[in-house]
């Protein structure tokens, strides 16, 4: 099992894949895959192991 944003998670494929399973757009986040900065060209070639841990950060905008 892997870990999103500290919750213990069960996912076979790749970074981008589990985005788009939980909903987030690649174009508005940032993620880091254990503690590194994880390029956005990357995403759908790199797949998680077990005990990867995966921070997305969103962007929210405001006035």
């Amino acid at each position: 099992m892997a870990f999103l944003n500290d919750e213990r998670i069960s996912f076979n494929g790749t970074v981008l894949e589990l985005l788009k399973r939980e909903g987030y757009d690649e174009k508005k986040v940032v993620v880091l895959l254990n503690g590194e900065i994880l390029k956005r060209d990357l995403l759908d070639e790199v797949f998680l192991k077990e005990e990867d841990y995966l921070e997305v950060v969103s962007f929210v905008g405001g006035g």
